[in-house]
């Protein structure tokens, strides 16, 4: 049974990192920012994390780990697909590396013995792939995650001596399974900014989430401005020269989800932002999960059952507006339990397998 409402995942409830800060316009309307402040009150879990404000909440940039938190999965017996930290960031600035480490341990052993999953999902991917290419964390990680399946597990576990046997050593050439790694990327400039980074990280699985997503996003043509080249993310394809037709091999995505904002000031997305990363996913054989629609739903044919007055949107090519002289595809405001996660009438679970 799901412990979570995200779509994608079973389990959202570990969270080991309390606090966060804003690092682009994906963040504006962040609900863990929002709950952290309005519960910020001397003696409440937000307290020194956020601030209230009329608007919500914002976050004061201390970040820590909760180590009371830490050994939860460990506890948790039943093999889950888990949302690591779903209201902060393992890569934070404020973070040191042991600290990571110690969560990458938690990890490693929660996989052997417990069978979980565990999706990471950064904005920082310049961070984490300068952390998981380092030699050094591996090496803590590796002895840490000993320690956690020989001093801890065993007394719970009755597999503790088939995961001792099992549990290998991992860097940069061999990274462990049932960890996936993932950037956010809510329009272009993010995804050439992150993705890059994300497919030169060691990992089971690379996913990119696309949401809330606000612009248009080519994941077929990814540019790389440290390195000055051109990525097709799903087909695993580079291309140094632009008159290139074939590309060289390079890594790929394995998993893309979609989504649209939620919350009080929801910004809609258009329909057509979804189809296009929709069609990328299929023609390269990615796997595609389109999570929702958020609060704005495409309100053609829906006034034929619902005749009422509702917020109206329509993108003017920059922007989005009410003037009724754009000819384009409106959005009417329904509340994200009415818009669903159809897309073009189909629901869209496409999950990723681990292949290495």
């Amino acid at each position: 049974m799901s412990q979570s409402k995200i779509e994608w995942t079973d389990r959202s409830d570990w969270n080991p990192i309390r606090g966060c800060t804003r690092v682009s316009e994906g963040c504006r309307n962040c609900y863990a920012e929002t709950l952290a402040g309005r519960f910020s009150d001397p003696g409440q879990w937000g307290h020194s994390f956020a601030e209230r404000l009329l608007a919500g909440g914002r976050w004061t940039g201390k970040v820590e780990v909760q180590w009371a938190r830490l050994d939860q999965p460990l506890r948790w017996r039943k093999p889950a697909k888990i949302f690591a930290s779903s209201t902060s960031d393992w890569f934070h600035e404020a973070l040191p590396v042991d600290e990571i480490a110690n969560l990458f341990a938690i990890a490693v052993a929660a996989v052997h013995v417990r069978g979980h999953t565990f999706q990471i999902l950064t904005k920082r991917a310049a961070r984490m792939r300068e952390v998981l290419t380092s030699e050094a964390f591996w090496d803590q990680v590796n002895a840490e995650a000993g320690w956690h399946v020989r001093e801890y597990v065993d007394p719970l576990a009755r597999r503790s001596d088939d995961a001792r046997a099992t549990l290998d050593d991992y860097d940069a050439e061999n990274p462990p399974p049932g960890i996936w790694l993932g950037v956010s990327a809510e329009d272009q400039q993010r995804a050439d900014e992150r993705i890059p980074d994300l497919l030169a990280t060691p990992a089971a699985v690379r996913f990119v989430s696309c949401e809330p997503m606000l612009g248009l996003i080519n994941l077929s043509r990814v540019f790389d401005h440290t390195n000055e080249h051109s990525i097709d993310a799903p087909g695993g394809r580079s291309f140094f020269d632009p008159r290139d037709q074939d590309g060289e091999p390079s890594p790929r995505l394995d998993w893309v989800i979609c989504g649209g904002e939620s919350g009080r000031n929801a910004r809609p997305m258009h329909p057509q932002w979804a189809r296009d990363l929709r069609d990328q996913c299929g023609w390269a054989g990615v796997p595609f999960f389109f999570k929702q629609w958020g609060e704005w739903l495409p309100e053609k044919g829906w006034y034929e059952d619902h005749p009422v007055s509702l917020p109206l949107r329509v993108w003017n090519g920059s922007a989005w507006t009410d003037n009724p002289e754009i000819n384009g595809e409106w959005m009417a405001r329904l509340g994200k339990a009415h818009a669903g996660r159809l897309l073009d009438g189909v629901e869209h679970n496409g999950m990723p397998e681990a292949t290495r």
